[in-house]
C-alpha cells in the first residue's frame, strides 16, 4: 500500500461524492448547522497537555482496529476528559465516512475534527456542514495551504496544519497557520518516530498550538512529548484498539495533567 494509491482513491471517492452532493447544498445545509466549540481554545491550558482522542476502526498499515461504533466510543472520549474529538472520515482504507462525524456531533460538545486527506475546498465546506470545528490539512497534500486556511476561518473553523519536516513547518507558519501537527508517522513506511517532534517542536513559534500526532501508547510517551513543549496529543490506534478505553482515555488526560512545558519564542 503505497500513500499515492490513498490519495488516487481519494480522488476518485470525491468526484462521486461531489456528484451526490453539490456545493450549493453544503453551502445551504451550512446555515442550518449551529457553530461548534472553539477547536483551538479546547486545546489551551496553562498547565495540561490536551489530549485529542480519535475515532478510527481502521488504518492501512494496522488493518481493522475496532469494531465499535462513534456511538459506542465518542461518550467515552467525552467522560474520559478528552478535550476534542478526531473523527476519521476517509471510507477505503480506515473504514469510516462523514456521516460518521454527523452523528458524532449530535452525541458530544467537545469540538470535533475532520481527519481526512483534504484535497479541495468542497471538502472543506462539507466538513462544517457535517458539524467539524476543524479540519486537518495536510502540508503536502491541499494544493494552496493559504487558501484553505483562509476557507477555514470564513467558515468559523480552525485549520489544523500537519507538517512532517523543517521545509512543510515554514511553508505552514508562511501559509497563516495557527495550529500545527507534527505527524510522528512516515507515510512512506507508515513506521513511527516519536523522534520526530522531539526534532522538529522548536520550530514552531510559541504563540502557535503544537499538536503531536501519531504514536502514543503510555504514559510514558505522553510525559515525553510534553517536555517538548506541545499543547496537544492526537492518539487514535492505541486508544481505539484498547480493550478499556474509558481507563485508557482517563490515563492519558491524566498523564497530560500538569506537565505541560513552554516552547521558545521560536
Amino acid at each position: 500500500m503505497k500513500f499515492t494509491d490513498i490519495i488516487k482513491e481519494r480522488e476518485r471517492l470525491l468526484d462521486i461524492r461531489k456528484k451526490y452532493q453539490p456545493l450549493a447544498e453544503l453551502k445551504e445545509n451550512i446555515k442550518r448547522v449551529k457553530l461548534r466549540t472553539d477547536f483551538k481554545k479546547s486545546l489551551h491550558k496553562e498547565e495540561d497537555v490536551s489530549i485529542i482522542c480519535e475515532y478510527k476502526p481502521a488504518s492501512p498499515s494496522l488493518g481493522e482496529i475496532s469494531p465499535l461504533t462513534v456511538g459506542d466510543v465518542v461518550p467515552l472520549f467525552e467522560e474520559g476528559g478528552a478535550s476534542a474529538v478526531s473523527v476519521l472520515t476517509e471510507e477505503s482504507f480506515f473504514k469510516s465516512n462523514i456521516d460518521n462525524l454527523k452523528l458524532a456531533c449530535r452525541i458530544t460538545r467537545l469540538p470535533l475534527l475532520r481527519k481526512d486527506f483534504i484535497l479541495d475546498p468542497y471538502q472543506i465546506y462539507e466538513a462544517r456542514a457535517y458539524g467539524a470545528s476543524a479540519v486537518l490539512l495536510m502540508t503536502d497534500v491541499y494544493p494552496d495551504l493559504r487558501e484553505g486556511i483562509e476557507l477555514c476561518n470564513y467558515l468559523d473553523m480552525d485549520a489544523l496544519v500537519e507538517c512532517k519536516s523543517k521545509e512543510e513547518i515554514e511553508l505552514a507558519i508562511k501559509a497563516g497557520a495557527e495550529v500545527i501537527g507534527i505527524n510522528n508517522r512516515d507515510f512512506n513506511d507508515f513506521k513511527i518516530d516519536l523522534k520526530r517532534t522531539e526534532k522538529l517542536a522548536s520550530l514552531v513559534p510559541s504563540n502557535l498550538t503544537l499538536v503531536s500526532e501519531s504514536g502514543v501508547q503510555t504514559p510514558e510517551d505522553v510525559y515525553f512529548l510534553s517536555k517538548l513543549g506541545v499543547d496537544a496529543l492526537l492518539v487514535g490506534s492505541s486508544i481505539m484498539g484498547s480493550s478499556h478505553i474509558l481507563e485508557k482515555v482517563k490515563k492519558l488526560v491524566s498523564a497530560g495533567k500538569n506537565s505541560k512545558t513552554r516552547r521558545s519564542k521560536g
